[in-house]
């Protein structure tokens, strides 16, 4: 039966542009020294079957051969990424063959890129579909909520594996060193991993271009720099950013804003997220508008303090946008408990860039990680009667509008229905001590239509008031923001 299930996935990958006909013997060869098989017969496959099947039943083959030692996720997850690899080029022959599309179009490339993560399986397209995904019309834009069930729990084997390990290869998950990466218990499994080469901002070859595996949204892109760098945001990272998009101006592309509490999770490796999608914030209504040096600046009715440059002059935005970033990192407003500098500098910006047709959108979303002995997580950072739906930092994705929401809030949601339908005391619960505050805020069922619908929509108003206690200027007025951006254009 394995001779058969080779045969199948070998056809899978020439079906799929993986494999050339010349190709195939040096892929069957690969895939028996891994399967620690010596016998092979070429048979025509008639039978069709999903990859999903195809690739569980090699790896069940493996478990019952004692090929993989230890039956958890992880270890199931790098020996399905070393099999595939059996049937991938090298990473130098995939950026010629996206070289080659490029010249076709930057869309044509990409979108081969693409299709070649999902049909090499390192993006987990099956997994990312059991994200539960919905919209919240709150005070703002309609926003995108995600309880993110994609990514597996840890296996406490791999834990207990990991804790012994001093392994410091790879020195990050976004590090170049990852490529045809087997595994270790820190870092997830990357046999079937791929970076396209680019070149940003006059640096020749010095980045790389990925999909994520557990992909929150289209298309979902990562950019990073090929040496292992920290985070920044500054000048050069708009012309960065600018520079991507005019390669890729179907896309839109951002960065994290480099400091801790308000800089995303990964602030050791230098990189961008983007990709084909249209966010909350590109939906927000504007407050005010300046006219300046033929640029349109919108003051943006948003949750966190955000504004919207627009212009059709790449060099014009950048001076705008350099002034902007310039009069921030030194503002201070104690009135507004706004301070750029204790011993260190708090003021920075999540930016994010758009093409509209000519022109481009550059959004900056303030903000600022000043901590103090009352707010020890930050003074603009979600508040602690939040942490039960989202305590982890605010990035890049959220600031635009889109929540990523823990796995664990399906599991008690249904449990917190359950308990409102059957009249039950909610604090016998373990898991819902963190919810018992909201859950006695709720309405009574006689109020709730549905109570699916209702829970949901009480879960995105709760994310709405997590981008609001974001916000820098919460401590003021709309005017306050307004008159303060009206100083930094001029």
């Amino acid at each position: 039966m394995i001779n058969l299930r080779i045969n199948q996935l070998v056809d899978y990958g020439l079906k799929n542009g993986l494999l050339e006909q010349d190709d195939t013997y040096y892929a069957i060869n690969r895939i028996l020294k891994v399967l620690k098989l010596s016998e092979f017969e070429r048979i025509e496959t008639d039978e069709v079957i999903d990859f999903y099947i195809l690739i569980e039943k090699i790896t069940e083959y493996a478990i019952d051969n004692k090929i993989i030692k230890n039956d958890t996720v992880n270890n199931r997850d790098a020996f399905e990424a070393q099999v595939i690899d059996c049937l991938l080029p090298r990473p130098s022959e995939l950026n010629r063959m996206f070289n080659l599309k490029y010249k076709i179009g930057p869309k044509t490339a990409t979108t081969f890129f693409h299709n070649f993560s999902v049909v090499t399986n390192y993006i987990k397209t099956k997994r990312n579909d059991k994200n539960l995904n919905f919209k919240f019309n709150g005070k703002y834009a309609p926003l995108d909520i995600t309880i993110n069930l994609s990514k597996p729990e840890k296996d406490p084997l791999d834990i207990k594996l990991h804790a012994l390990d001093q392994i410091k290869y790879p020195a990050c998950a976004l590090c170049m060193e990852n490529v045809g990466l087997y595994q270790n218990t820190a870092l997830a499994p990357r046999s079937n991993h791929r970076v396209i080469s680019l070149s940003l901002n006059h640096e020749k070859d010095m980045w790389g271009m990925q999909f994520s595996p557990y992909a929150y949204f289209n298309e979902h892109l990562i950019v990073i720099r090929k040496d292992h760098s920290p985070m920044y945001v500054n000048q050069k990272t708009f012309l960065e950013l600018i520079d991507f998009i005019n390669k890729f101006p179907h896309y839109l592309i951002g960065s994290n804003a480099g400091l801790p509490i308000v800089g995303g999770s990964i602030l050791n490796h230098h990189h961008f997220q983007g990709g084909l999608y249209d966010f909350p914030i590109e939906k927000a209504l504007s407050l005010a508008t300046f006219k300046k040096r033929r640029l349109e600046i919108e003051v943006l009715d948003w949750p966190m303090a955000a504004i919207k440059i627009i212009g059709n002059n790449e060099n014009a935005i950048l001076d705008m946008v350099n002034q902007v970033f310039d009069y921030w990192q030194n503002y201070t407003d104690e009135k507004l408990k706004i301070y750029a500098k204790t011993e260190d500098y708090h003021n920075t910006v999540t930016p994010i860039v758009k093409l509209d047709g000519a022109k481009y959108n550059f959004y900056l979303i303030f903000r600022n990680n000043f901590t103090n002995e009352d707010f020890p997580y930050g003074l603009y950072h979600p508040l602690p009667e939040r942490f039960h739906i989202k305590k982890e930092n605010i990035g890049l994705i959220e600031a635009m509008g889109m929540a990523i929401l823990p796995g664990r809030l399906l599991n008690e949601l249904e449990l917190i229905k359950s308990v409102l339908i059957n009249n039950e005391d909610p604090s016998q619960y373990e898991e819902l001590q963190k919810h018992l505050v909201w859950i006695k805020s709720l309405d009574s069922l006689s109020e709730i239509e549905n109570i699916d619908d209702y829970l949901k929509q009480s879960v995105g108003k709760i994310f709405e008031q997590v981008l609001e206690d974001c916000n820098v200027f919460k401590h003021g007025s709309k005017e306050d923001f307004i008159n303060f951006v009206n100083k930094a254009i001029y």
